[in-house]
C-alpha cells in the first residue's frame, strides 16, 4: 500500500501532525508512507522516521515564471504539469490532505486516481469542492477561531488516519545522535515570538514578566526565536536583571531547539512551533494564548502544562504570569482560572462562559449522538421557531418537485431560504452549529441528476427537522427526557 501526505501548512500544523503519522505508521506497518511538505519547512520532517519519502512542493518554483517583469504563463503550466504528473504517477492508494486548503483540494484531485481512496479536501470534476470524509467535513463546519470545536488539531488528524493515538505518538525526533547541545539543569526557555505577529507579546512585556520571574527565581534562562525576531531578544538582554541568560534568539536550527526544549523544566511562550515540538518532548508549558487562537486545538499537549488566556497583551499580567511559572517549576497547585493540559478529549480543563460550554454541547449532540442540551432564552427558542418554519417551507417545495413540479418555478423559494438559515446563524449564536453542520452537508452532495441530487437534499432537511422537533415544543421537551 502507498499512501501520500500532505502537510502544506506552517512548522506548528507539522508537528502537530507528527502523533497521527506515527500512528498511520502502526496501523499499516508495511505501507509505503510519502509525505509532501513546502521545502522551507523541510527541518520540521527531520528526524520523522514513520515516513518513507520526504517530498517537497515548491510554491516558489511553481509562480516563478508568474512574477517575472514579462509573466510567462505557458512555463507556469508546465512546471505545475511536471509536479502533478511526477506524484501522479506514484499511483498512491491513500491521499490523506493535512492542509484544508483550497490550493491542496486541486493538487489532491490532479494526483489521484479512479481507485485512490482520499481523507481531506478534494474537488469534483466540475472544480467544487469535495469533503469527501465526516472528519473533514467536521472540520470545515466546527474548527476555527470562535468555533465551538474543542478537539485538538492532533486528534483530528489522527481520525483522519484513523486511528487512536498513543503516549509512544507522542516522542521527540530519533536524532539523538545528532543531539548535541548541553542545557544547564532547571532552564526555562522563552519563545519571544509566535507564529504570527499579532499572536505575539512584545519585547516590553518579555521584560516585565521575566523581571518579575527573576524576583522569585535564579532559575537559567534561555530565549529562543527566529532570525526576524533578534531585536526583541537583543532587547531583552539589556534590560533583564541577574546571570545565566543566554540570547540564541535567530541563532538556532530546529533540531537545535528540540534539544533546548528537550533539557528544559519549562517552555514559556506565546502560540507557535516550540509549543507543539515541546509537546513532543513532554516539557511543561506557560503558553500565553490570545484570543485570536483557539487553544482547545493548538494547545500544548505536554504533561503539566499551562494556558493563560488574553484579549490583548494587557491581560497577561506580569506578576500573575511570572508567579504561576514558578508554581509549575515547584509542583505547585495552579489557580484553577488558568486553562490545564489533561489526558483525554478535550485535552483541557478549563472555565468557559455558559453558552460556550452550550454550543459545544450542541455540537457533541449533533457529531457524537450525545443528549441535546437544554438552551434556555427566548432568542433561541425563536430561532428554533423560524428554523423550524422556513426548514418545512424548503421542504414543500422540494416535495414539489419530486412529483413532478417546476423547478424554476420555486427555485427562488429555496434560494430566499438559504439567505434566512444563514441570517438566523448570525443572529442567534447559539444555533450557528447547527446551520454550519446543515450547510456542510449540503455541499457536500455534490454534482450528479437532478433526482439524486434532490433526493439527498430532502434527506439532510429531514434530519435537521429531526433536529428542530427535539425543541419543537420549547425546552419543556428536553426537561422532560432528562
Amino acid at each position: 500500500m502507498k499512501i501520500l501526505v500532505l502537510q502544506l501548512a506552517r512548522l506548528g500544523d507539522i508537528y502537530m501532525s507528527w502523533p497521527a503519522i506515527r500512528a498511520l505508521r502502526r496501523s499499516h506497518p508495511q505501507a509505503e508512507i510519502h509525505i509532501l511538505t513546502r521545502p522551507r519547512f523541510a527541518g520540521a520532517v527531520e528526524g520523522l522516521t514513520s515516513v518513507n519519502q520526504v517530498r517537497f512542493l515548491s510554491t516558489k518554483q511553481l509562480l516563478a515564471p508568474l512574477i517575472q517583469n514579462q509573466p510567462n504563463v505557458t512555463a507556469a503550466f508546465q512546471e505545475v504539469s511536471k509536479v502533478v504528473d511526477e506524484l501522479q504517477s506514484e499511483k498512491y492508494d491513500w491521499i490523506i490532505n493535512f492542509s484544508f486548503s483550497p490550493v491542496s483540494s486541486y493538487l489532491v484531485h490532479a494526483i489521484s486516481h479512479s481507485t485512490t481512496k482520499v481523507s481531506g479536501y478534494t474537488r469534483y470534476e466540475d472544480g467544487f469542492l469535495k469533503i469527501p470524509d465526516d472528519i473533514s467535513a467536521y472540520f470545515y463546519a466546527q474548527v476555527g477561531v470562535d468555533r465551538p470545536n474543542r478537539y485538538h488539531i492532533s486528534e483530528i488528524f489522527a481520525t483522519m488516519v484513523e486511528t487512536d493515538l498513543v503516549e509512544e505518538d507522542w516522542r521527540a525526533p530519533d536524532l539523538k545522535n545528532a543531539w548535541t547541545m548541553q542545557v544547564l539543569p532547571n532552564t526555562i526557555t522563552i519563545h519571544v515570538g509566535a507564529s504570527e505577529k499579532k499572536k505575539a507579546l512584545s519585547d516590553s512585556k518579555w521584560i516585565a514578566i521575566l523581571s518579575q520571574l527573576r524576583k522569585q527565581c535564579s532559575n537559567p534562562l534561555i530565549l529562543i526565536g527566529a532570525e526576524h525576531e533578534r531585536s526583541i531578544g537583543d532587547k531583552i538582554m539589556t534590560a533583564v536583571p541577574g546571570g545565566n541568560v543566554f540570547n540564541l534568539v535567530g541563532r538556532t536550527n530546529l533540531t537545535e531547539v528540540f534539544q533546548i526544549i528537550s533539557q528544559s523544566a519549562l517552555l514559556m511562550g506565546c502560540d507557535s512551533a516550540p509549543m507543539h515540538m515541546a509537546s513532543l518532548t513532554k516539557t511543561a508549558c506557560l503558553n500565553m494564548s490570545f484570543s485570536s487562537v483557539n487553544f482547545w486545538e493548538t494547545g500544548p499537549r505536554s504533561p503539566q502544562s499551562y494556558i493563560i488566556k488574553g484579549d490583548s497583551e494587557d491581560d497577561f499580567v506580569s506578576d500573575k504570569v511570572a508567579a504561576i511559572a514558578y508554581k509549575i517549576l515547584h509542583g505547585e497547585k495552579v489557580d484553577l482560572s488558568v486553562v490545564t493540559a489533561q489526558k483525554g478529549n478535550p485535552s483541557y480543563r478549563a472555565f468557559s462562559k455558559k453558552e460556550q460550554d452550550e454550543q459545544w454541547n450542541l455540537v457533541q449532540a449533533i457529531y457524537q449522538g450525545a443528549p441535546f442540551p437544554e438552551i434556555e432564552g427566548s432568542l433561541f427558542t425563536d430561532g428554533i421557531s423560524k428554523l423550524f418554519e422556513i426548514n418545512q417551507l424548503m421542504l414543500e417545495q422540494m416535495k414539489y418537485i419530486e412529483k413532478g413540479g417546476d423547478l424554476q418555478k420555486v427555485a427562488g423559494i429555496i434560494d430566499r431560504g438559504e439567505e434566512i438559515i444563514e441570517t438566523i446563524a448570525k443572529l442567534v449564536p447559539s444555533l450557528a452549529a447547527l446551520v454550519r453542520w446543515y450547510q456542510t452537508e449540503k455541499i457536500r452532495i455534490g454534482p450528479g441528476p437532478q433526482e439524486q441530487v434532490l433526493a439527498k437534499t430532502i434527506h439532510i432537511h429531514d434530519l435537521l427537522s429531526q433536529v428542530l422537533d427535539i425543541y419543537g415544543s420549547g425546552q419543556d421537551t428536553i426537561a422532560e427526557a432528562r
